[in-house]
């Protein structure tokens, strides 16, 4: 029977950060185009850490964390520290969209907003939250001027079902309460 292993040569839609220009993209239809301060919903429950190595022209080789405070070993030095975590915008991304990123001012960007989830997660239970991009800071480095992505919570919305039922992180314990399926949330005004 085998394992099915081929390459159906079908890719997941995009949304990336450009951390040279400061912009945003979002690739879908087999077109990218530029998306101006998004709003989105971010599914934190669900997102990976690895190594990441990006290189022109060629499919990103991805190495993911056993979980996310059990670092995979680094397998090259060109791999960098990143992060994969889908988003959510019907209106200006069509759907769900991952977005992967191994820029160091795009990183230090999205665990800050991590950090921020992880303390108010326990006040909104079953619920993720609502990003806006709202800027970009022009960060000085080895490596010339970078941004870094202004990135705030504007508030938290029901888990939208485009997401699906999977949650790494339970809603409620097992002893307390049912895991509560997904419903379609205000997320759909995105």
């Amino acid at each position: 029977m085998g394992l099915n292993l081929g390459s159906s040569g079908e890719y997941k839609p995009y949304c990336k950060y450009n951390a040279k220009s400061g912009r945003w993209y979002v690739k879908k239809d087999d077109a990218e185009q530029e998306v101006t301060n998004p709003t989105f919903v971010a599914d934190f429950d669900n997102i990976k850490t690895g190594w990441f190595l990006f290189l022109e022209g060629q499919a990103p080789n991805i190495v993911y964390d056993a979980d996310l405070s059990t670092p995979a070993p680094k397998p090259s030095d060109a791999h960098k520290r990143g992060f994969e975590l889908e988003l959510f915008s019907q209106n200006l991304f069509g759907g769900v969209v991952v977005m992967s990123a191994a820029s160091m001012h795009t990183c230090n960007a999205v665990n800050e907003l991590y950090e921020q989830y992880e303390k108010e997660r326990d006040a909104n239970k079953g619920m993720l939250p609502v990003v806006q991009a709202v800027g970009a800071t022009p960060m000085k480095d080895k490596f010339g001027t970078n941004y870094r992505p202004d990135l705030k919570i504007l508030k938290w919305v029901a888990r939208p079902v485009e997401f699906g039922l999977e949650s790494a992180t339970p809603v409620a314990s097992a002893a307390t309460a049912p895991q509560a399926a997904p419903v379609q949330s205000s997320a759909s005004e995105f």
